[in-house]
């Protein structure tokens, strides 16, 4: 959840202040701005601001969760003499190396060390901590465990496709899904979608973090999106079908299949002058594929196509 900062009072229901107070006479409006939900605090906050919140946040994390149940990122801080209070602004994360493919990859002589970078809570810490204590005592065990269940139990799995090395598997909690909703409402805002707008899905319907990007983000955004889970699951006639029934502003998917789905509906004529947005991921996206697209877009009637691209995303 984002901080809280409330203006009028570090209580939880603050009371107006007394008449003498300078402030009296706009405790109402004070008040007021703390009842905005915490994604409009969020969105509205200067950069400075907002950069000083996610640093503060990111120790916290840090602190709490990352580096005692992290087993590749705590050895890597001690390594490199950091520890969570080192990340003072966001510039200092240039402090910590990059991950690489192979960092995540297994080998003969460790062959579980994708499972190094799985959070791994240990019960006997998480039971002494006080804010653990207190929410038990105020809410009882049962919601204490199932919020812990939340945030650090994988349900749910995607994987990268494989091309240049074995298939990279990633795991996430209830926790991480919200936090996918949200990462992918913004990207939805950065793209400029509106609520009004009919989109295609093309991604193929598989544990591929594109496509369920794709989708969380549609929900959590509230608009319109049809998921035809790509080529091998309706083939690109299934797409057409689509594309002639809905008549979409955004189609999302990848450069190539999405090339190959405009290639194949400006043969068969079809119209799809709403078209305003083309989002792609999975694959590089050269200027060339970009400026064909276009022209293809505009055989099928539409007029102005801004191209996107997410390569690299995961």
């Amino acid at each position: 959840m984002p901080l809280t900062v409330r203006k009028c009072s570090s209580k939880p229901d603050a009371a107006p202040p007394s008449s003498n107070s300078t402030r009296s006479k706009h405790w109402w409006k004070e008040t007021k701005m703390t009842t905005r939900s915490p994604k409009s605090r969020w969105s509205s906050l200067p950069k400075d601001a907002l950069g000083e919140r996610q640093a503060a946040r990111l120790r916290r994390y840090l602190r709490d969760v990352v580096l005692p149940f992290s087993p590749h990122y705590r050895d890597l801080f001690a390594a490199h003499r950091l520890d969570a209070g080192s990340i003072r602004t966001l510039a200092d994360l240039e402090r910590i190396p990059f991950t690489s493919k192979a960092d995540l990859l297994p080998t003969v002589e460790a062959p579980d060390k994708p499972r190094r970078f799985i959070l791994q809570p240990e019960k006997s810490v998480l039971a002494r901590r006080p804010g653990t204590i207190i929410k038990a005592a105020l809410r009882g065990r049962e919601f204490v465990a199932r919020q812990l269940e939340a945030e650090y139990r994988p349900l749910f799995l995607t994987s990268t496709t494989g091309r240049s090395a074995e298939p990279t598997a990633f795991v996430y909690t209830r926790h991480d899904l919200q936090n996918l909703e949200t990462v992918g409402r913004r990207i939805y805002e950065i793209c400029g979608a509106q609520r009004e707008f009919r989109m295609l899905n093309m991604f193929p319907f598989a544990p591929h973090l594109a496509f369920w990007l794709a989708y969380h983000g549609g929900t959590a955004f509230g608009v319109f999106v049809v998921s035809s889970g790509g080529g091998k699951v309706m083939g690109t006639e299934g797409q057409l079908r689509f594309m002639r029934k809905i008549n979409p502003d955004v189609l999302i998917g990848m450069p190539t299949f999405v090339y190959h789905v405009l290639q194949q509906a400006a043969e068969e004529g079809i119209r799809c002058e709403k078209l305003s947005r083309i989002v792609l991921g999975g694959e590089k996206v050269p200027p060339g594929m970009r400026r064909k697209l276009r022209q293809l877009a505009g055989a099928l009637g539409a007029g102005q196509v801004h191209v996107l691209a997410t390569y690299g995303f995961t």
